[in-house]
């Protein structure tokens, strides 16, 4: 059966259908990163059940908010379409595509929500660095010029979705971070921007067929497969130096996941030509599904 066909018989509406538009294996990494950045604060201060729960579920709430909104954003700009769609997309699965924005934004208003809690009762002024990453979701995928479709949708990750969200998780449970802890949360910067960089280079066709400009499409094959590797190689690097800092070899279990990781890194830097002939993005996917459930694993040996 080929995707377009598969696309149109799919049933609609169904509540297997919202589960998988809601985005299971991004929930899974989310949580995951949830973890890494619990990981970080127990080395600070003991922690509370409670807000370590909150937490938890502050992460799932924004994860499917982020991927219902990107996919409305994506379907209204002309990203995707039935023809081009990926399987798993709200669109793709027959879902109201004004439902999905409905949805999507009260998951973020929940979210918020368990943000502003978790702020207003340890350290205030968290809520700043909280309302700063929430704009910057908006930035990248809403408004009149996206910035994700400006080239910076890597810079972004990075900063907000890898580094400060991570910091969020220390602050808003412990309400401080040390230099340690600060190193740290670069860790999943570094592989949420070769994420996004990966994804957005297979998608190089697609975009630029609907005027969307990514990192890849900028700097070209070349640029891209360094920036690729240097990230992979950065979120090794963190871990490294933090085991060494904190005197903790537990912390090393994240090393354990460098073969793979190079072997997904070795495929990138033999691609011929950026689309679709590239590896999946999935493959880094699972590298960082097990890199953070390995470092939440050695903060708890």
């Amino acid at each position: 059966m080929s995707e377009k066909t598969s696309v149109a018989t799919r049933p609609t509406g169904t509540v297997q259908a919202w589960v998988q538009a809601a985005g299971p294996p991004l929930i899974l990494v989310i949580v995951l990163q949830a973890g890494y950045g619990l990981t970080i604060a127990d080395q600070l201060a003991p922690l509370s059940p409670v807000r370590v729960a909150l937490t938890l579920a502050l992460f799932v709430l924004d994860a499917i908010g982020r991927r219902l909104i990107n996919d409305y954003e994506d379907h209204r700009r002309g990203l995707d379409t039935p023809g081009t769609v990926r399987p798993d997309s709200s669109l793709a699965l027959g879902l109201d595509m004004r439902t999905v924005r409905l949805v999507g934004m009260t998951c973020f208003a929940l979210a918020w929500a368990l943000a502003a809690y978790l702020a207003l009762t340890i350290q205030p002024w968290i809520l700043l660095l909280a309302v700063g990453c929430y704009a910057a979701y908006f930035a990248y995928a809403g408004g009149p010029r996206p910035l994700g479709h400006r080239g910076l949708g890597e810079l972004i990750d990075f900063v907000v979705t890898g580094t400060s969200v991570t910091l969020l998780v220390v602050l808003a449970n412990v309400g401080r971070v040390d230099l340690d802890g600060f190193l740290a949360a670069l860790g999943p910067g570094f592989l949420f921007c070769a994420l996004m960089l990966h994804n957005n280079a297979r998608d190089v066709p697609k975009d630029s067929a609907a005027g969307k400009i990514t990192l890849p499409k900028l700097v070209g094959l070349v640029p891209t497969k360094v920036i690729y590797v240097t990230a992979v190689t950065g979120f090794y690097v963190v871990v490294a130096v933090v085991a060494l800092r904190w005197g903790s070899p537990w912390m090393l279990a994240p090393l354990l996941t460098l073969p793979w990781a190079a072997s997904v890194a070795i495929a990138v830097a033999r691609a011929h030509e950026l689309g679709e002939s590239m590896i999946s993005w999935s493959r880094l996917y699972f590298v960082m599904i097990a890199n953070f459930a390995l470092f939440t694993l050695g903060g708890l040996l």
